[in-house]
């Protein structure tokens, strides 16, 4: 059931790898290329890790300084090759934010982020997955999910697109997963038609298309968007190595 979350960062207790002296933790992740958080936990560390119903997540970061990423059954949801962070606002450069942004999906809130410092007002951010949100709540990169001009909201997205008006948003940034059979509804048409539904006039749509996942079973994954985007009332007015700009005819 779709609901608003009062994020709690809880913050105070967690290492990243660097800020560990044990030498038995250094040695056994020294070779890891994404290396995992810890929190304190009874006078001892432990691996900030989550399994539930079947699924794994984990926090890790895989250079000093850096945000974390969280992978999720073995999926690598941002990239281990930069700052994440970085990343996050890479992916959005040449995208102008204005106004009211609905960001889909919060993942770490690194998108969220990014929106409110290129210029939006208010970020509605939507996450599925409560085990995603509690990750990010130990995560000191996520800590301005806190902040009053986000409101943090869990659960499905086709249900927020049933819950808002019409001609709502200024912008839409859809940041899914690559796509996976657990993943494919987030590539739809009809999620697509929504958002358009949901779009002001002349609203913007950012589709963040991973690249690890450019085909899937054998289809370009990207033209698939495109086709579907134009579908459901869009028009393309540009495109980069991280996705698709659309506009709301």
């Amino acid at each position: 059931m779709l609901r608003t979350v009062n994020f709690k960062p809880r913050t105070t207790s967690t290492y990243t790898y660097w800020d560990i002296n044990d030498e038995s933790i250094r040695l056994r992740y020294m070779d890891d290329q994404c290396k995992p958080l810890f929190i304190k936990s009874g006078g001892s560390l432990v691996r900030l890790y989550v399994e539930s119903e079947g699924h794994s997540y984990k926090l890790c970061s895989s250079g000093k300084g850096w945000a974390p990423t969280i992978i999720i059954d073995g999926i690598v949801m941002h990239t281990v090759l930069m700052d994440p962070l970085r990343y996050s606002f890479s992916k959005m450069r040449g995208v102008r934010l204005t106004g009211t942004v609905l960001d889909c999906c919060t993942g770490l809130g690194y998108t969220a982020l990014v929106a409110l410092k290129k210029g939006a007002r208010r970020v509605i951010t939507i996450e599925a997955d409560a085990n995603v949100i509690e990750l990010a709540s130990y995560n000191p990169w996520s800590v301005h999910l806190a902040d009053p001009r986000i409101e943090l909201m869990l659960g499905d997205v086709y249900e927020l697109s049933t819950w808002v008006r019409d001609l709502v948003f200024n912008v839409i940034i859809h940041d899914p997963p690559r796509p996976t059979k657990r993943f494919t509804n987030l590539y739809s048409g009809e999620l697509y038609r929504a958002y358009n539904r949901m779009l002001k006039r002349g609203g913007l749509l950012f589709h963040y298309i991973p690249r690890t996942g450019s085909r899937y079973r054998g289809r370009d994954v990207r033209r698939g968007v495109i086709d579907r985007l134009r579908d459901s009332g869009f028009v393309i007015i540009g495109q980069n190595d991280y996705g698709v700009l659309a506009r709301k005819i």
